[in-house]
């Protein structure tokens, strides 16, 4: 039998999963109509993943993470506000060494 712990997270993790693929599926839509439904259906479930994540936090189940510098906020809200700044990716791949077996 599940807690109440275990059955609040996977709702949590439901509510984030759920919002992710509404996000994913309205970005995709061509339907405009149908697009804003599937953002309202995301808001709504958004919704509910607060609500999940407070009560989580408050019966000490989740412990979220601390919050960020507010320095450190405006400086990367500054870096992607300017135009034409897209995140670097080659550092990410200059320590890959290529399999053999390939």
């Amino acid at each position: 039998m599940l807690s109440d712990k275990e059955m609040a997270l996977d709702a949590l993790e439901m509510a984030k999963a759920g919002a992710t693929e509404l996000t994913k599926a309205a970005s995709e839509c061509s339907n405009q109509a149908l697009r804003q439904s599937l953002l309202q259906m995301r808001g709504a479930c958004e919704a509910s993943q607060q609500q999940l994540g407070n009560m989580a936090i408050t019966n000490k189940w989740y412990m979220p993470a601390a919050p960020a510098n507010p320095n450190d906020a405006r400086q990367v809200v500054q870096f992607y506000s300017q135009p034409n700044v897209t995140p670097r990716t080659d550092t990410i791949y200059q320590n890959l060494q290529p399999n053999p077996r390939m």
